[in-house]
């Protein structure tokens, strides 16, 4: 089986194609996993999928069902969870997957459809790089003044005088920096961010 990538193009997960049998397994049973906060684009329904992934529709050879790919319109969705996330890159040749939460594609404002700790993922068929960023929200009694690790969700605070905050950090999860007037809301990996 010839191995491709597939990175945001119009080349989908989600067209018909012939089972073939691969000479050799994928040799990465769990795939890192990155979450994106924000995508603009996603992958389409014009390609192809490969071992290890598996749609509804392919016979019970093809693929493996702990992979299984939902085609919604022209676009890949995967579940981990309760929640079907919208594929927006993947790379056979690194073994990587990027998804987003379907409430963040669009842009709007809102907390992750569910809460992923490090323990969620390990317990999943899915891996997301050790020691990876992590965006974990919280909302505090107070307004958090000078910190550039706190970033205030506008849209989400100011109701019934709360403040919600993300931060996106490396090993983010250990909610070491937590302010004694916040509580933790819900976390999710993420990709890293760089600032300029």
């Amino acid at each position: 089986m010839k191995k491709t990538s597939t990175k945001n193009s119009s080349r989908s997960l989600c067209m018909a194609m012939a089972c073939k049998a691969s000479w050799r397994s994928f040799y990465a049973l769990l795939l890192p996993l990155l979450f994106l906060l924000l995508s603009q684009a996603a992958v389409t329904a014009t390609g192809q999928q490969h071992h290890p992934f598996h749609r509804t529709t392919d016979p019970p050879q093809c693929g493996d069902r702990m992979y299984e790919l939902t085609c919604d319109g022209d676009k890949a969705t995967i579940s981990i969870g309760s929640t079907h996330y919208l594929i927006t890159q993947l790379s056979y040749k690194s073994g990587t997957i990027r998804l987003v939460d379907p409430k963040f594609e669009s842009g709007s404002c809102g907390l992750p459809s569910q809460s992923l700790s490090p323990s969620d993922l390990s317990s999943s068929d899915f891996d997301h790089y050790p020691n990876g960023w992590w965006a974990s929200f919280m909302s505090c009694r107070r307004r958090i003044e000078a910190q550039s690790l706190y970033q205030l969700v506008p849209c989400l605070s100011n109701k019934n005088n709360t403040f919600v905050y993300v931060v996106v950090a490396d090993k983010g999860n250990s909610l070491s920096y937590l302010y004694p007037s916040c509580h933790f809301v819900s976390m999710i990996p993420a990709a890293e961010v760089r600032r300029h």
